[in-house]
């Protein structure tokens, strides 16, 4: 077994050891543990959430909801983690856009809370001295970890160049990807943030970006059970609004947001600042520039077949 999904496992098993039950708080409130799934290959809490964690800000806007403490899990793939949500094991899914539409769309009774983060930019990379055109890539391997903002982003960037039918995307977790890509086993990847600009500086080849197609932008989406709502009354509202309260205070200290992103990521923190500028961080739970972002995915999943069935977008959004 792969020591990430081990990880993920015995993760998943403490928190829920910790979850065992809830307890009255003040006017007879019922209080509880928020149990918030989210990938990451380091087991570390990272981005807007990171800080937020480090400096007690969801905690304590979530708390007048019941939320006594947040514990967090984490896994390989957005897809991991709506499949932690569906059975249970986690309440609130931080997953890509992908995996959360993809969900709803089979039937799912999820909400969408808010939108964590918007205008997030995906690069596809080559391996150093390889192709720096993405045509050239036709009989080369092309990477990228299943059900993941970054495969949505692979798969659209192929779409753009006429390609998808010629280049096949290998299901390859994204460690795995960069160390094919540094030894030259594969020729092209998909990553993001402070990674992709790394890559850059180190010399490999970068080949396309979402950005040069606005509609491959992406958003990061805070989901729940409708059954986690009912049963917990004013909480999805309380989770957007503590966003919005947490992506604030990031815009406000974001000189030192970045510093932290840059110990978190290891990176110089110019790379942080280029990663993650603060437009990146949205001060209301679903603006108008994310939103349009979650319909322009939408849209393209349905156009290529890669989601079940039609959902009403509007009626998923928590908006009061």
């Amino acid at each position: 077994m792969p020591k990430i999904r081990l990880f993920a496992i015995l993760s998943t098993l403490v928190v829920l050891a910790g979850c065992g039950g809830e307890a009255a708080g003040a006017g007879g409130s019922q209080q509880f543990v928020l149990r918030v799934g989210m990938t990451s290959v380091t087991g570390t809490v990272q981005g807007n959430l990171g800080w937020a964690e480090e400096r007690g800000l969801l905690r304590d806007r979530l708390r007048p909801s019941g939320v006594r403490e947040v514990r967090f899990s984490f896994f390989q793939s957005g897809a991991d983690v709506s499949s932690a949500l569906l059975s249970g094991a986690i309440d609130v899914a931080v997953t890509g856009d992908m995996p959360a539409l993809r969900t709803r769309a089979k039937g799912n009774p999820t909400r969408l809370l808010a939108l964590t983060t918007v205008n997030a930019d995906i690069w596809l990379i080559g391996r150093k001295g390889g192709p720096s055109d993405i045509d050239a890539l036709v009989g080369g391997t092309v990477t990228a970890p299943e059900g993941t903002i970054r495969h949505r982003v692979a798969y659209g960037l192929l779409h753009a160049a006429g390609l998808t039918d010629r280049i096949q995307i290998r299901n390859v977790p994204t460690p795995e990807s960069l160390a094919g890509l540094s030894s030259g086993s594969i020729d092209a990847t998909v990553v993001g943030g402070t990674q992709a600009y790394e890559l850059e500086r180190k010399g490999f080849v970068v080949i396309d970006k979402a950005s040069h197609h606005p509609h491959l932008l992406s958003t990061e989406h805070s989901t729940a059970l409708q059954s986690f709502l009912d049963a917990h009354p004013g909480f999805g509202e309380a989770w957007g609004t503590a966003i919005a309260a947490v992506n604030q205070d990031v815009r406000d200290n974001i000189s030192a947001y970045w510093e932290y992103a840059a110990k978190k990521d290891a990176v110089d923190v110019t790379l942080a600042a280029k990663a993650e500028p603060a437009g990146h961080f949205n001060v209301e739970p679903f603006p108008a520039d994310g939103v349009a972002q979650v319909r322009a995915t939408y849209e393209f999943l349905r156009q290529q077949k890669l989601i079940d069935a039609e959902f009403d977008i509007d009626s998923w959004l928590v908006t009061s």
